[in-house]
């Protein structure tokens, strides 16, 4: 029996978080983490991470049946980059 289940997250306020996370993802200081030495093949990263406080709605819907939850939490968002690239988010996870 295939089981089917539907879940969606609304933010109250996205654009807020989106200008919380692109400020650590353009963020314009080198922090010299390229001129570190590292083994032959590997690459020197540099992380930024930002903690923000998130609020919205959780829908979860399953074979016809609905339920709506609201949700306040911090969530971390944390971006890489490398030398000559620009910041890419490659995590972000609640803290509650």
């Amino acid at each position: 029996m295939k089981q089917i289940l539907q879940i969606e997250a609304d933010f109250d306020k996205p654009e807020l978080l989106r200008n919380m996370v692109e400020r650590i993802a353009t963020r314009r200081s080198d922090m010299g983490f390229d001129q570190q030495l590292v083994p032959s093949g590997q690459v020197a990263l540099e992380s930024s991470t930002t903690e923000v406080y998130v609020c919205g709605s959780l829908s979860i819907k399953e074979r016809g049946n609905s339920t709506q939850l609201h949700f306040d939490s911090n969530f971390m968002f944390t971006c890489i980059k490398s030398k000559h690239t620009l910041y890419e988010m490659t995590w972000s996870v609640s803290l509650s």
